[in-house]
């Protein structure tokens, strides 16, 4: 398996359903959410509710969200490590790239194929928490993200190796790791790509605002959400060891001019969408 596959596979790019709950909650500017308003969310964005219904209890029970009952209501948050990873796309736009201090902190594991499970958890929590893939059973991160990683390496089952350390390279040849374990030539194309339809998009500025209605809702996730989750590809590290031209700052600037554009009426849907629920009851299926 290839390296950008398995990056593809770890992250879960090709998840836009689950892309597009996170969205809803980024776009509401809530942490939490009645069960039945996300079931009309996903409603104005094209899904049946059954289909709905099934995709949030899927999330729930693999970890993607958690629920807060409240009489005959469901509230439901992001959580675990796909909560912490929207949170750290969220905060990691503009935000000043770490110092390079001479090393990458190293996870090596050895984990038997009997605990496959465990494994393919540890791999896909590091990956979302922003480590690369150097080989197999070498995960890499600029800085030390370990404290992510908390609930999986206090996990670590009977027969399986868990080793945490640093690797101490010169810059040049850090930047030559860095460009293989997170496969930087191929995602700074893809958040180019990304930064051009948003520059585009943007234009739109002078036009009358969007209507606060489930067009513009619509048009706001579909729109950014593949942003978001290329994003989670974008590790944030050093300048030195990034290549030149990367398009983060441009894509960035693409889509903050976007939000500002579509969040406002978009929020105002959801708003209403939420008043005019009011607690509500959640569907059945949702427990």
């Amino acid at each position: 398996m290839s390296r950008s596959v398995e990056l593809d596979r770890l992250v879960a790019r090709r998840d836009p359903a689950s892309g597009a709950v996170a969205s809803l909650f980024r776009t509401a500017g809530r942490d939490e959410l009645p069960a039945v308003v996300l079931v009309a969310l996903l409603g104005d964005l094209g899904t049946r509710e059954a289909a709905a219904r099934r995709l949030l209890s899927r999330m729930r029970d693999d970890g993607r969200l958690a629920a807060r009952r409240d009489g005959r209501a469901v509230h439901l948050r992001l959580h675990g490590a796909f909560g912490a990873s929207v949170q750290r796309v969220g905060d990691g736009l503009g935000a000043r790239p770490p110092e390079w201090t001479g090393a990458f902190e190293v996870l090596l594991h050895a984990v038997p194929e009997s605990e496959r499970a465990y494994r393919d958890r540890l791999r896909r929590t590091a990956v979302l928490a922003g480590y690369g893939v150097l080989q197999p059973g070498v995960l890499i991160a600029a800085t030390d993200r370990s404290a992510d990683l908390a609930g999986v390496l206090d996990d670590v089952p009977p027969g399986a190796r868990v080793t945490r350390g640093s690797l101490a390279v010169d810059t040049a040849e850090a930047g030559r790791i860095a460009a293989e374990a997170w496969d930087l030539d191929r995602v700074a194309a893809v958040l180019a790509g990304h930064a051009d339809r948003l520059a585009a998009m943007a234009e739109g500025d002078g036009a009358p605002p969007p209507a606060a209605d489930a067009a513009t809702l619509r048009r706001l996730v579909e729109s950014t959400t593949p942003v978001f989750v290329d994003l989670l590809r974008a590790p944030a590290l050093p300048a030195p060891l990034l290549p030149a031209h990367w398009p983060v700052a441009r894509l960035a600037g693409g889509l903050s001019r976007v939000l500002a554009r579509y969040v406002p009426p978009a929020r105002a849907h959801v708003s209403a969408r939420l008043a005019g629920h009011g607690t509500g009851v959640s569907p059945p299926g949702l427990r």
